[in-house]
């Protein structure tokens, strides 16, 4: 999965919500660290190590 496009969908709207597992986090770790835009995205903590990327309010 393209996790920097899926951040940039996330905050234009175009996706609702973005799922990782501890699987794809590392791979998703590295997207997110050079996102510019983390204040417009928040994360939802599950368990299992699963979080759910939403857009913030």
């Amino acid at each position: 999965m393209d996790y920097e496009k899926a951040l940039i969908d996330l905050k234009d709207g175009n996706i609702e919500e973005i799922e990782i597992g501890p699987e794809n986090f590392p791979a998703f770790q590295k997207a997110w660290s050079a996102f510019p835009y983390q204040n417009t995205v928040r994360g939802i903590a599950h368990r299992a190590g699963k979080v759910t990327y939403v857009r913030a309010k």
